[in-house]
């Protein structure tokens, strides 16, 4: 073996006389190389496209779920709840049925007679009432398995959007409201998913200076139509809406809210000048105007001793106030550091101040400034802690592989994040409305709502409309309510898996539990890969998948085919040292081997220059749809549907296949012309020679 593979090696080695079978040689080393990397990059981004997709998926409809079937509904456990008195003659959901006292709450003293259609009471070897819940929740930690209830309900969301009008965090800045009215899904909040804060957007920029903006307006009439007007919470409650902020951000820059900012006056240094603009009305300077960058043919102001001098470009010189409008063409951008301050001292939002540095015209300023006239520009936000926060966020806030909600008078919702796209910021408040069916008549009800963060649903068509909120606001819909959904998606029970692998595995052994404690008339289990709404686009990835791998295989023989040439070509210009070797008694099992080994050793070459290529593409994937989307003059991977990158993980499956199939397919192709090679007659080559 390892003198073919050194003859091998020795006649693919590029050499001056032989210029055209080198050329060759690497003219179909490129090409399989070429598809080599092609179809690395292609499976990598599919792969991983359709990876991110069902992550998405299982972390808000749980890789499992066990739904309620009609035999559930039906048994005497369900319906007892609705003719007893300890359970408030209403049925109870999954999540109340496992926190319940009592597995049979009827009592024959005060409740009605149970009525002779129902079926019996279910009920363990021993005679105690089955508790058909609570043992499905056993069964399941018996397994280690993480599980919460889920219930979904619909109503109508109805917005109210109060919005700064004049110049944000100054005193010209008023308040105005608008609206938005969407219907929609309402699902309870699954905080145990392990993977639900990779779908939890975390708060933007313009979010928390939103909610800055809002922390002194009160929720009275949050649930009337068009409040007539945006009303002051009390101190107190001011105060605590801005240290449930400023206990959980970090604010590190700070820029001017409008071209004009006052607090400018206390920033410039002692003795320097600044080019500026200065309009004159009656010999009064009516406002400075201050560049970005230094400008010839301007006046020139300086601060000394507190005060302002103005020359201007004729040589006239003023002196201004230090109330004089300021105005800068562009936003000043400063760091800033808050300064230590005493919570029953802020009364509003100016009481706050910041030490901050920033640059104009290349000249340092640097200063104290209250907050006035300038907004957030860069913030650090706490999302993750190792225990219980202090002071609670105003947004979900994460403690180990745990999401938690954050507390409060109203409820919190997080939206899908194309309700971003209308202008939907965090803090927002509204209701929704369902109609509750009393003994006359259906009468509108409203719950109270604050938008405390948005998620990313994926390509999900149901995905989107589905809000999250707290479980007992669902149940409350459910109750009253007359739903439109079908029963078996109104509660059940998530199951979350650290490998969607297993899920079918898993699925079996549920089923197996259940049919064991007697358990499996009640449920149904069932995986993500049969959920309706994702059904569909599943199988679709999986023909895509198949497709493109029979594709790939295609174009790998294709190019592979080249090396049959290369190597017929190979063979008739060694037809003399063929000769040698067999008369010096090389076998044709050996010749054949050489030109094999020939084949393969280019295409795990091939192999090994292409995977290179495609590891270093994917690591600089951004920037090739950069250069695709200039190209097309538009965006050139939707972000709907492909996320706001594209993958950069070389996929393993698809690796495998190249590793496998590529030097496979080239051996198979070396062995037509080392067939060829073994038919040659070592007498007849010597005597033409």
């Amino acid at each position: 073996m390892i003198f073919e593979f050194s003859i091998a090696r020795k006649y693919l080695v590029p050499r001056k006389r032989q210029l055209s079978m080198s050329l060759i040689a690497l003219m179909s080393v490129g090409v399989i190389s070429l598809v080599v990397w092609l179809v690395l990059v292609f499976l990598s981004v599919t792969d991983g496209i359709e990876k991110n997709w069902l992550k998405k998926l299982t972390s808000l409809n749980a890789p499992i779920r066990i739904t309620p079937t009609d035999d559930y509904y039906h048994s005497y456990y369900y319906q007892v709840d609705s003719i007893s008195h300890a359970s408030d003659y209403r049925y109870k959901s999954i999540g109340e049925k496992s926190s319940a006292l009592l597995t049979d709450p009827y009592s024959p003293e005060e409740d009605q007679e149970v009525p002779k259609r129902w079926p019996a009471r279910e009920c363990n070897w021993d005679g105690s009432p089955k508790d058909l819940v609570k043992e499905t929740f056993g069964v399941l930690e018996s397994l280690n398995l993480a599980a919460q209830d889920y219930e979904v309900s619909g109503a109508t969301l109805k917005l109210r959007m109060i919005r700064p009008q004049g110049i944000l965090f100054s005193q010209m800045q008023e308040k105005g409201q608008g609206f938005l009215t969407q219907v929609s899904y309402v699902s309870s909040f699954s905080g145990k998913s392990p993977h639900l804060p990779t779908l939890i957007e975390p708060p933007r920029v313009e979010d928390i200076n939103h909610l800055f903006f809002l922390a002194d307006v009160s929720l009275d009439g949050v649930n009337l139509d068009a409040p007539e007007a945006v009303k002051k919470v009390s101190v107190t409650e001011f105060q605590n809406q801005i240290e449930s902020l400023l206990a959980n951000i970090e604010i590190e820059r700070m820029k001017g809210s409008s071209h004009r900012l006052q607090a400018l006056s206390s920033l410039l240094p002692e003795g320097e000048e600044f080019d500026v603009y200065a309009p004159i009305k009656n010999g009064t300077i009516s406002q400075l105007v201050f560049p970005m960058e230094k400008r010839e043919g301007s006046g020139k102001i300086k601060k000394s001793q507190g005060h302002l001098h103005y020359v201007g470009k004729d040589g006239s010189s003023h002196m201004v106030s230090l109330s004089t409008p300021l105005f800068i063409e562009g936003q000043l951008s400063m760091a800033a550091k808050l300064l230590p301050y005493e919570k029953k001292g802020i009364r509003s939002l100016s009481d706050l101040r910041f030490q901050v540095q920033g640059e104009l015209q290349g000249k340092e300023l640097k200063g104290q400034i209250p907050w006035d006239g300038i907004e957030v520009e860069k913030v650090t936000v706490h999302t993750h802690f190792e225990k219980p926060p202090e002071v609670i966020p105003p947004w979900p806030y994460f403690i180990g592989k745990e999401t938690f909600l954050p507390e409060g008078g109203v409820s919190p919702v997080i939206l899908p994040k194309h309700y971003q796209n209308s202008q939907v910021k965090l803090g927002d408040v509204g209701y929704f409305s369902y109609g509750a069916t009393t003994s006359s008549s259906m009468q509108e009800q409203r719950l109270p709502v604050r938008v405390s963060a948005f998620y990313d649903p994926g390509v999900m068509a149901i995905g989107a409309k589905v809000i999250l909120t707290k479980g007992e606001l669902v149940h409350a819909i459910n109750s009253s309510a007359s739903s439109i959904i079908d029963s078996n998606m109104v509660n059940g029970i998530q199951v979350y898996l650290s490998d969607l692998g297993s899920a079918k595995e898993m699925k079996e052994k549920l089923e197996v539990a259940f049919e064991k404690g007697g358990l499996s008339p009640y449920w149904k289990v069932t995986t993500f890969h049969e959920y309706d709404f994702a059904k569909d686009l599943l199988q679709q990835f999986q023909s895509d998948k198949y497709l493109f791998t029979m594709i790939g295989v295609i174009v790998l023989l294709v190019a592979c085919s080249n090396i049959i040439s290369l190597l017929v070509i190979l063979v008739n210009d060694k037809k003399k040292e063929i000769a040698i070797l067999s008369a010096m008694g090389a076998s044709k099992k050996s010749i054949a081997l050489i030109f094999t080994l020939c084949g393969g050793i280019m295409g795990t070459l091939s192999t090994l220059i292409g995977t290179g290529a495609a590891i270093l593409t994917l690591h600089h994937i951004d920037s090739v749809v950069n250069f695709l989307s200039l190209l097309q003059g538009h965006e050139a991977f939707n972000a709907a549907f492909y996320g706001k990158s594209l993958p950069n993980q070389l996929s393993h499956h698809a690796l495998t296949f190249i590793l496998i199939a590529t030097p496979i397919i080239s051996l198979l192709a070396g062995l037509v012309p080392a067939l060829k090679a073994t038919k040659l007659h070592p007498s007849q080559i010597l005597r033409a020679e």
